[in-house]
Formats: structure tokens, sequence, C-alpha cells
């Protein structure tokens, strides 16, 4: 359970990272070639290390083994958390944000929406062994919908934070984590320990 935990405090620390990095522009500028000296030493301590292990499948109406779907998802699941491990480098800098640290961020993002895509992909145009199809589901649907609430705090939170709307925070977080939340963590867990897929994905 602690993964899913970690999880909402990244994404609603990127919030105020956002919110943070708005700030100090605005209200700022008078300090800005001091502030911009420190905080690109802060930027340098967190290099981005994009992962080569991405999910990618060219297969299409083929028939997969239970062995490929196990093989499958174990890598969808351990390169998430790999890039997921990276974000949390760059978002727990927010404090020191600046827009060298949302360029690496914004990167890492479209590296895990290529892995999301490639994975929805594989299950949806192939045929996969039936007591896979739901629970592979579920497992897309819970990392897609935590990588949403990253790629769309641009136009969504940020907007709603300077506008001081709690409530368009609030529907934005229930939308995705209606597909992402503890108890679906569970039932994952439950089936990836039933079929013995080993996957740093819930790892502290």
């Amino acid at each position: 359970m602690k993964r899913f935990t970690l999880y909402l405090l990244m994404a609603f620390t990127v919030v105020l990272m956002c919110a943070c990095l708005n700030d100090t522009t605005t209200n700022e500028e008078s300090n800005e070639e001091s502030d911009k000296e420190s905080k690109e030493k802060s930027v340098s301590n967190v290099p981005v290390k994009i992962p080569d292990d991405l999910f990618v499948s060219n297969k299409e109406n083929e028939n997969i083994s239970e062995a490929e779907m196990k093989a499958s998802l174990k890598k969808y699941m351990d390169y998430s958390h790999v890039i997921d491990k990276e974000m949390e480098n760059i978002v727990y800098l927010y404090e020191d944000a600046t827009e060298s640290d949302q360029e690496k961020l914004h990167k890492l993002i479209a590296e895990g929406k290529k892995n999301d895509a490639n994975f929805n992909d594989f299950i949806s145009n192939n045929s996969i062994p039936d007591d896979y199809k739901e629970p592979s589901k579920t497992i897309y649907e819970f990392v897609s919908s935590i990588r949403a609430t990253l790629t769309q705090f641009d136009e969504e939170i940020v907007g709603a934070v300077e506008n001081g709307s709690l409530t368009e925070i609030t529907d934005f977080a229930s939308e995705h984590f209606t597909k992402a939340n503890g108890r679906q963590q569970l039932k994952i867990e439950k089936f990836l320990d039933e079929k013995k897929i080993k996957t740093t994905y819930f790892d502290e």
C-alpha cells in the first residue's frame, strides 16, 4: 500500500512545484540572476536517466502465450517503476524548481506515456490468455491513470491552484483515482502473487 500513497504525494507535490515556479517567476524578478545560478546547481544534481527497457511489441492479431504475457507485464511495470522513481528525484526539489526541472519532468512523462500506449496496444490488438484479460486492463488503467495526474497538471491542476479552486482540484483527483486507488492496488498485487509475477512496481 505504501507505493500508492507515494504516488498520491508525488502527484500533488507536482502541483506545489508548478505553483512555486510561477510565484518565483512573478514575484522575484529582481533576484532572477542570483536565483537562477543557485537553482541551476540543484538541477545539475538531478540527471535524467531514461532507461532502455521501454515496453515495445510489434505483434498484432497473434495468440500470446502465458509465458510471454507474464514477461510483458513484468517489463511494462518495471519500466514504469524506473520512470516514476526518476520523476520523484525531480519532484522532491519542488521548492527550488526551475524551467529546466520541468523540461526534465516532461521528458520522463513522455517516456512513461509511450510505455503505457505500447502496452495498451499489445493487450488490445492480440489474443491474450483469458485469465489475464481483466487483470491486464486493470494494471494498465492503474498505471496510466497515475501518469495522467502528471501529464495534465499544466492545464487543469495548476489553473485550479492559481484560481484558488479546491473544487477543481478535488474533481481532477476523483476522475483519475477512480482507476488508481488502494483497492485496485490490492487486486493487482493479489493477481501478481497468484501468477508469480515479480515486479519492482510496488517497491518503496
